[in-house]
């Protein structure tokens, strides 16, 4: 999947932004491939934390936003001022 600066090879989980390798964990990863899957949909963080963490996730829903943060360091050329995964403020995030 290609958007953009940012390619993402789903067989080997492998994230490049610029042609450069970012180094994702697998909930990162999980994260992006599912808001990549659907643009423009917007996920409250206890849907993300059903669908990628599971059902029995005994955390905080704010382990989403930590998890969006970490992702958007690694991908974003400024996680400040996203261009990939944005957050709809009281709602949730989404890939755009």
């Amino acid at each position: 999947m290609t958007v953009r600066d940012l390619y993402v090879e789903l067989d080997s989980r492998r994230v490049f932004v610029d042609s450069k390798e970012a180094y994702l964990t697998a909930k990162e990863f999980d994260l992006l491939e599912l808001l990549m899957k659907t643009p423009g949909k917007v996920y409250s963080r206890e849907k993300l934390l059903d669908t990628v963490w599971g059902f029995d996730y005994p955390g905080d829903v704010r382990t989403v936003d930590v998890h969006v943060r970490r992702l958007r360091e690694k991908i974003e050329k400024n996680p400040s001022a996203p261009e990939y995964i944005f957050t709809k403020w009281g709602v949730g995030y989404y890939f755009g």
